[in-house]
């Protein structure tokens, strides 16, 4: 089957490196998954197709940092977020969420640690290592209070008990 695709690509042409942003169907296919899901309209323009979030993570922070820039993340979280911003030259600024309030980022607890240099906010939903899915209320909360939101849905969609309920990363978004 592998063999077979690759005699097919090289009959059709398909020899040569891709659109850096990715493959013009992949990110169509994208962009209509968004609106269809959240109906938001990003063109796919817009779309960045990488080999998974680590590389995305890396070149969103290396692209909107500089030296001393904090990124505020919930604690726990994904172990290589704090990794991807100091690479940056940043700062990661932690905010505690609590098992007893279903490990939710507080939006009043996020605003507390926001400070002249905070360029960024992490949302992780469903979140690694938690689970949680943030709430639209607080998901809309969080986005109202400035600075860019970084919103990594690699798990999005995955839930265990009936339809996901995340947002996307448009806080705004019709489903939120």
């Amino acid at each position: 089957m592998i063999r077979e695709a690759a005699e097919k690509a090289l009959k059709d042409g398909r020899t040569r490196y891709t659109h850096p942003l990715g493959i013009l169907p992949l990110r169509e296919a994208i962009a209509e998954h968004y609106h269809r899901r959240y109906g938001v309209d990003v063109s796919p323009d817009q779309i960045l197709v990488t080999a998974g979030t680590s590389p995305a993570m890396l070149l969103l922070f290396t692209a909107l940092l500089e030296r001393g820039d904090q990124v505020v993340l919930s604690d726990p979280h994904y172990a290589c977020y704090p990794k991807f911003v100091k690479f940056a030259d940043g700062e990661p600024v932690y905010v505690p969420v609590d098992e007893d309030d279903a490990f939710q980022l507080r939006p009043e607890a996020v605003s507390a640690r926001l400070g002249p240099r905070t360029k960024a906010i992490v949302i992780n939903s469903p979140a690694n290592p938690t689970g949680t899915v943030l709430g639209p209320d607080r998901m809309a909360a969080i986005a109202r209070l400035g600075p860019w939101i970084v919103s990594d849905e690699i798990y999005h969609g995955l839930t265990y008990e009936g339809p996901s309920t995340a947002c996307s990363s448009s806080p705004t978004a019709p489903s939120c």
